[in-house]
């Protein structure tokens, strides 16, 4: 294929756990089956999406040799991994962390406590003073749960490689989000960092701590609160950041995919005419009527988590209504099965798999295939109907486009 003509696909996995995994496992054999992998330019993923992709990034062996280890981390369950490294010297760290930050903490409350109380009972010439006084813990969550996440990350999938380490193609993207901003924070193989804060001096961070902060989801797991080096327009400083899940900021992964991102303002930019997105998390759901305020937040969380993803969504048929791309294909765990084209007569029901936690425990074997083999199946169908030029199937295709 001349270099003139060569499609720039970008490849989005997005976040949900355990369930993204088993998931997006089908959608990379789908590809690698279609001979789309091979092709892809870059490789943006999120949280679970995360775990998966950047060790597919890493691995040196074929496919097969990903696909048993992903299923053996699966079946297995990474929250096991997790509650094993409480045992070790990690473990240990992470109470007294626990100890020491909860104390101060709790000293800091009371003195914030005490100061709220006397401000009125203070003389009209001390209450400036008072309104100045700002007293907040000093001390970082230097250790949490999400570090046992990473460090179980390193043990069964990185071995202690950082981002430098990884192959420059495709370009790889593990997105976070950062608190104290409200932007995200994406971690690259050329390049880490933030629009707000600049990029990471050295960028010597390592694989398996990208993908805990991208994984990090705020009700189980603490953000990271930790500081780097950046450097923004050759001004070098030091900076607190606080990181959690990149779901928060864009769960499907889209964000830096966008045709029309500057790099006057935004970091790993890479090109693309053609955007294929997995996601293990967006469909149509029916909760219980809420009756108290948790449920209620919940399900305010969750339409406006939804209706963030509608938007992506929407951007994408925009994008490539106005040219901006050539082609796209949505993947997606609740695809309505009968608006899927061409499907397979052994498909994968949606209602066989929607409805699949997204958390880190041991996942049944049943339920790794049946996942696999649906987000295997949808790709395949999409792919075929709507990006037949990129494939290297003709019989394949052929037959499809007179079934």
């Amino acid at each position: 294929m001349e270099e003139a003509t060569k499609p720039k696909i970008g490849l989005a996995l997005s976040g949900g756990g355990s369930r993204a995994i088993a998931f997006h496992l089908g959608c990379l054999r789908a590809l690698d089956k279609l001979g789309l992998l091979d092709q892809i330019s870059i490789l943006s993923t999120v949280s679970g999406g995360s775990v998966i992709g950047a060790y597919f990034h890493a691995h040196r062996g074929d496919f097969p040799s990903f696909e048993m280890k992903i299923r053996d981390v699966l079946a297995e369950g990474l929250a096991k991994r997790m509650c094993r490294k409480l045992l070790s010297p990690l473990g240990l760290k992470l109470v007294c962390a626990s100890l020491l930050i909860g104390a101060v903490a709790l000293g800091t409350l009371l003195i914030r406590i005490a100061v709220a109380v006397c401000r009125p009972l203070a003389p009209q010439s001390l209450r400036k003073q008072f309104e100045r006084f700002d007293i907040r813990s000093p001390l970082h969550r230097f250790v949490s749960r999400t570090k046992l996440l990473e460090a179980a990350l390193d043990d069964v999938f990185f071995d202690g490689a950082v981002l430098g380490d990884l192959p420059a193609q495709p370009h790889l993207v593990i997105n976070a989000s950062e608190l104290r901003t409200g932007s995200a924070f994406r971690f690259g193989t050329s390049e880490s960092g933030s629009w707000r804060w600049g990029k990471v001096r050295n960028n010597d961070v390592s694989v398996a701590h990208a993908a805990a902060a991208s994984a990090a989801y705020p009700l189980f797991l603490p953000a990271l609160d930790e500081t780097f080096t950046f450097d923004k327009d050759g001004a070098i400083s030091q900076a607190r950041i606080i990181l959690t899940d990149g779901g928060i900021y864009d769960n499907l992964g889209l964000g830096c995919l966008w045709p029309d991102r500057s790099r006057d303002v935004s970091l790993n930019v890479v090109s693309v005419d053609t955007i294929i997105c997995c996601s293990a998390g967006y469909g149509l759901r029916q909760e219980p009527p809420s009756q108290f305020l948790p449920a209620r937040m919940l399900s305010v969380f969750s339409t406006l988590f939804d209706r963030a993803q509608n938007a992506s969504i929407h951007r994408l048929h925009d994008a490539q209504r106005f040219g901006l791309i050539k082609n796209f294909i949505f993947p997606y765990l609740g695809q309505l099965d009968r608006q899927l084209p061409n499907p397979p007569p052994d498909l994968v029901r949606r209602e066989e798999t929607h409805s699949y936690p997204t958390n880190f425990n041991a996942m049944p074997v049943d339920w790794i295939d049946r996942l696999s083999q649906r987000g295997e199946q949808l790709t395949i169908c999409l792919a075929r109907a709507y990006l037949p030029h990129l494939l290297n199937e003709p019989s394949k295709l052929n037959h499809a486009q007179t079934a």
